[in-house]
């Protein structure tokens, strides 16, 4: 069947279809040729379209480890010598203009979700379909995460909306990094009312948008209102801080409920797509995986003996660069399943970060609060500590930081927390770096098909 109707995005060099209803009714694996008039679209296919949205969030393997190994969290040699690796050199192995590094997935599987998000977004408010009010607010929450992507990437980028098929509009340079941020505040503020309790890992919930909202105020600085939005999260009541086996959190088949968002895909086989790729050892350990990313060593020494969070570090020597190293295993709980039906997990939001961000919060605002960040510490085995023990809110930020370090370990929260307590600059500064590798650049590909996008600063 002849393309009748298509929607293409040049800014991501990629045709946004999940929003094109196929003729097999396969909306969350769109086919463009065999596509039917957009006018033919009914409510009814919304879910299906909806799945499609979240798709494009999969495409990850790469780009998800890019904040930890940015920032001061993880060490890599992947791609390059042992006298070529961040640290040592730095930009050897960060996402360059040429698209090291997955920079140009990052942004165009960012600009793809958004484009599909668009499309639902503006159907139902088109047509004023209250009863996929639920649907909206999954959409509008898809749309807001992937702005964040982008905004922490690349600091202002291009915002777009609606379904431009308009090249003009299309081609034109970045909106402010204030704009960006602006909309996902109001993104998340809109979705937040239209949506559900917690249900599942694997779909947008309250709580989950609630997350995002105050991880987004916190970049801010609006710490009233990330530490009201955290305390919501924590008492919504679904979702607990586990104990025990802190593995458990990163299995697809998980019977623990601190996950409140993640992107999961089945897999036929152990492949690049897992992160035990990126992060496990060589063989023979089971994962497989290439051996050169490791945990920064002082990062890895601060863990108390007690803390279960310190079970999925493993020690061992690296016979690339002769020395002993420390690999993080968070993510090689997938090769505990059977490989012939294996599933691959990235966490997008577990709710342990509401605890930080409301200790963070109310340390930001004058307050040394040790409730939520106790109530953690107690959840992984460590000790527990007085409001006493700290100075003041300047010592206890210091150890709010440092907490955050040891629980979201190649999540990609880093860099941002980097930013936020002043230690960014300083550590590109050590590296011989300076403020304007706070962001990525613009890929060169990018950069030819839309001429008037202006490259980031120092590229």
């Amino acid at each position: 069947m002849k393309i009748i109707y298509k929607i293409q995005y040049s800014i991501a060099s990629l045709l946004l279809v999940a929003c094109l209803l196929s003729c097999d009714k396969s909306l969350d694996k769109p086919v463009p040729d065999t596509s039917i008039p957009l006018e033919k679209v009914q409510p009814g296919d919304l879910p299906l379209l909806l799945r499609g949205a979240y798709r494009p969030l999969g495409i990850y393997y790469q780009p998800y480890p890019v904040w930890d190994i940015y920032s001061d969290d993880i060490t890599s040699i992947q791609g390059s010598s042992p006298a070529q690796f961040n640290p040592r050199s730095y930009d050897d192995c960060n996402p360059n203009v040429q698209d090291g590094f997955g920079n140009g997935r990052l942004y165009n599987s960012a600009y793809t979700a958004i484009g599909n998000a668009n499309f639902i977004i503006n159907y139902i408010r088109t047509k004023g379909l209250t009863d996929y009010n639920s649907i909206l607010g999954e959409a509008l929450t898809i749309r807001a995460y992937n702005y964040y992507r982008l905004a922490e990437a690349y600091g202002g980028v291009i915002l777009t909306l609606d379904l431009e098929t308009d090249i003009s509009v299309i081609r034109r340079d970045k909106n402010t990094e204030e704009e960006v941020y602006a909309h996902i505040t109001k993104d998340l503020t809109d979705a937040i009312p239209l949506l559900g309790d917690f249900k599942s890992a694997d779909n947008v919930s309250k709580p989950a948008a609630q997350l995002l909202l105050a991880r987004t105020y916190l970049h801010l600085g609006k710490n009233k209102e990330a530490y009201d939005l955290s305390e919501e999260v924590i008492k919504s009541g679904k979702n607990k801080l586990s104990e025990g086996d802190f593995g458990d959190n990163f299995r697809y088949a998980s019977k623990s409920s601190e996950m409140l968002w993640r992107l999961s895909e089945p897999i036929t086989g152990y492949e690049r797509g897992g992160l035990y790729t990126m992060y496990s050892p060589p063989p023979p350990f089971r994962g497989a995986g290439i051996g050169l990313t490791w945990v920064d060593p002082t990062l890895a020494q601060s863990y108390e003996p007690s803390d279960i969070r310190a079970s999925l570090l493993l020690k061992r020597h690296n016979n690339t660069i002769g020395e002993a190293v420390t690999y993080l295993l968070k993510f090689s709980t997938d090769t505990l399943q059977p490989s012939s039906n294996a599933f691959i997990v990235y966490p997008i939001a577990r709710i342990s970060e509401a605890y930080l961000i409301s200790a963070e919060a109310a340390a930001r605002q004058g307050q040394v609060v040790v409730t939520r960040y106790n109530e953690l510490r107690k959840a992984r085995g460590s000790s527990q500590k007085l409001a006493t023990a700290f100075a003041n809110t300047t010592a206890f930020l210091a150890e709010i930081e440092a907490e955050r370090r040891r629980e979201l370990v190649g999540e990609g929260r880093r860099w941002q927390d980097m930013k936020r307590f002043g230690k960014a600059i300083p550590y590109l500064q050590s590296k011989g770096q300076d403020a304007t590798r706070l962001f990525l650049p613009f890929n060169s590909t990018e950069l030819l098909r839309n001429i008037k996008l202006s490259q980031n600063k120092g590229y």
